[in-house]
């Protein structure tokens, strides 16, 4: 009966879902080109990294386990080519996000532009699943329900250390700073438990929005999916990819029309998913938001960030069962809990996060930062930041 009920509120979602997409056409079709309009809204994020005036590279990288991923590069910023001593700076996006985040605004106001012209050499990483990293040597492809086994956990363990690795060989240099927002947190905070050949890479590890818990978490939608069991989960999802809407250049037409015809209900819709902004966000280019994202994911990930949500723990993906556990966990019939004490207090780390931040909430963030310690040598609090504030 259950199940019944869950089926019943996907069709119900799917309706609506629609409706609305119905009513955005509509919508579209009564929007005349709207003078004044971004040529960003749709250019790629070269394109619009190049209009810009800064230099863009795009580089593949391998993982241990065969995912493609894309980062992007700007070298060097507007005036400062031949400057040397360049410190590479890798910037990793959030769920459901992609390297496009840290582009989205104007010079002035992107972190990307601002590093870039304060002689660092910036990379735009995108984790695997995602609009720029949907690729796999063969003979898994994104076709099938192998390629969208994975979760934060394979972040951790194979993308973050392929592209730390990937980016000093190209950089010759010895280290380099690490910036993640979001997921972009929790996957480096795990890597740092585990693996304790990372710590040494880095100069220091920098997270805005930062996440290992959300136990106390007032997202809407994370809280629905949160009530969610493992099998109906995927009954009601699928087993590939979540919520990627910017491949569609049907959803960019929509969406970005839609935008134009009603700010506030463009922002609505965003903020469902991704949760509010409130301080730093720059509304007027909504419409550029509206045509990248979100990045998409896979639904295992979401399932994962579910279960966090449900135990409060910062622990590696519950496959359902103990038989299943015990296959990918050596044995154990239970996932590891990832452990902060194991990360090096060497490292410095510094912490920025929101006072209205619905998924990094302030009480899970304190929890945070007392079981770091001494590790945190800045933690800064934005009272009126919610969670999109820090990358867009």
């Amino acid at each position: 009966k259950k199940s019944a009920t869950i089926i019943q509120k996907s069709f119900e979602m799917s309706s609506a879902t629609l409706v609305f997409l119905l009513l955005a056409l509509l919508g579209s079709f009564m929007v005349v080109e709207v003078q004044g309009q971004s040529p960003d809204v749709f250019l790629n994020i070269t394109q619009i990294i190049a209009r810009k005036g800064y230099p863009v590279e795009t580089h593949k990288i391998t993982t241990e386990d065969g995912y493609i991923l894309t980062a992007f590069r700007i070298p060097y910023g507007k005036t400062n080519q031949n400057k040397p001593n360049k410190i590479p700076v890798i910037l990793q996006h959030g769920l459901l996000d992609s390297s496009f985040t840290w582009v989205l605004n104007e010079p002035g106001e992107s972190l990307s532009y601002i590093l870039a012209d304060n002689n660092y050499d910036v990379w735009l990483t995108n984790s695997r699943g995602n609009i720029y990293s949907t690729n796999h040597i063969p003979p898994i492809n994104p076709n099938s329900s192998a390629y969208w086994s994975f979760s934060w956990d394979q972040m951790a363990k194979y993308d973050l250390p392929a592209n730390i690795h990937y980016i000093l060989s190209k950089t010759q240099h010895p280290k380099l700073v690490y910036i993640g927002h979001s997921q972009g947190t929790i996957q480096m905070f795990a890597a740092l438990a585990t693996n304790p050949s990372i710590a040494p890479l880095l100069y220091t590890f920098a997270g805005f929005g930062p996440v290992v818990s959300v136990a106390h978490q007032r997202n809407k939608v994370m809280t629905f999916l949160s009530k969610i069991d493992a099998v109906e989960f995927f009954l009601l999802f699928g087993f590939h990819d979540f919520l990627p809407a910017a491949k569609s250049s049907v959803w960019k037409v929509i969406f970005a029309e839609f935008c134009w015809a009603c700010e506030s209900c463009c922002a609505n819709v965003i903020e469902l998913i991704c949760g509010p902004h409130n301080a730093a966000f720059n509304d007027s280019r909504m419409p550029v938001v509206a045509t990248h994202e979100p990045g998409g994911t896979s639904v295992q990930n979401i399932a994962h960030w579910s279960q966090m949500s449900d135990s409060g723990l910062f622990q590696a993906y519950d496959y359902g069962s103990q038989s299943e556990n015990e296959k990918h966990y050596n044995g154990s019939k239970t996932p590891p809990l990832y452990d902060l004490n194991k990360i090096s207090q060497s490292l410095p780390i510094g912490l920025w996060s929101g006072g209205e931040d619905l998924l990094a909430d302030p009480t899970d963030v304190q929890l945070l930062v007392t079981a770091l310690g001494t590790r945190v040598r800045k933690w800064d609090v934005f009272d009126d930041y919610a969670h999109l504030d820090f990358a867009l």
